[in-house]
């Protein structure tokens, strides 16, 4: 927390000498002090408000249909041995593809609301869980699945009792990833051609040449994502540590 505060501490230090010295001009950086200024103001905004509860509600919930999607394929490609290499194939040619570089087929597709903000994170972020799910599923111990297999358990009690606490750590992990992922791609669907959420706050205080205001709205999001990607880690590590326990 100390070496987090003093790098924070830092980085505003290096801002407010870039800005006093005249390198680059106010209109593109406002200085700390100006944005904090204006944080006050950019927190009792009410369009932030409602913004950010449909930015956080598309991320939930792209995070959540990826994951539940993701868990599935993987548990099954892990599993049956002669689909990973095609399915590895599969999902790394798709991975090639940056995910904003859909936005606009999203858009023709689903128009400008939340569908729209959700598929482009969806995808950006399945492959991901669907990685970690094959490889915690490949790396169960052969022995135990031996053991179970002697001891003539049915393949779901496999599954359930070995398969996927094997892999749960290498899942949770890909979930924490993929959850600052989905953000920032949520967030960008929003600045690009989305109709509501936080990206969309952050145009318009743009637009109005309030740059203060939007450094100011950039930084709440930050902290947002800060603290989200802080649960899941906390998340991850209760239940590794209860996996290990058990």
């Amino acid at each position: 927390m100390l070496l987090g505060i003093v790098g924070t501490g830092t980085v505003i230090a290096g801002w407010a000498m870039i800005t006093a010295t005249g390198l680059v001009s106010e209109r593109s950086l406002p200085s700390p002090t100006a944005v904090a200024t204006s944080l006050p103001l950019v927190l009792a905004d009410p369009d932030l408000h409602a913004g950010l509860a449909d930015t956080l509600l598309t991320w939930l919930g792209a995070l959540a249909l990826a994951s539940a999607v993701a868990i599935v394929l993987g548990v099954l490609i892990g599993t049956v041995p002669w689909l990973a290499r095609p399915a590895m194939v599969a999902v790394n040619a798709l991975r090639s593809i940056p995910s904003t570089a859909l936005i606009p087929l999203a858009i023709l597709l689903f128009g400008l609301g939340p569908a729209m903000k959700g598929a482009v994170a969806v995808y950006a972020v399945a492959p991901i869980v669907l990685i970690n799910t094959i490889y915690g599923v490949a790396g169960t111990e052969p022995m135990r699945i031996d053991a179970a297999r002697s001891m003539h358990w049915p393949w779901w009690r496999r599954w359930a009792w070995l398969v996927l606490p094997s892999a749960t750590p290498a899942i949770v992990t890909g979930i924490r990833v993929a959850s600052g992922i989905a953000l920032v791609v949520v967030v960008s669907a929003e600045l690009l051609g989305g109709r509501s959420g936080a990206g969309l706050i952050l145009v318009q205080y743009q637009q109005a040449l309030r740059i203060d205001m939007a450094y100011a709205c950039i930084t709440v999001i930050g902290v947002v994502g800060m603290a989200l990607y802080g649960l899941l880690t906390l998340a991850e590590r209760r239940t590794i540590a209860r996996i290990h326990l058990v």
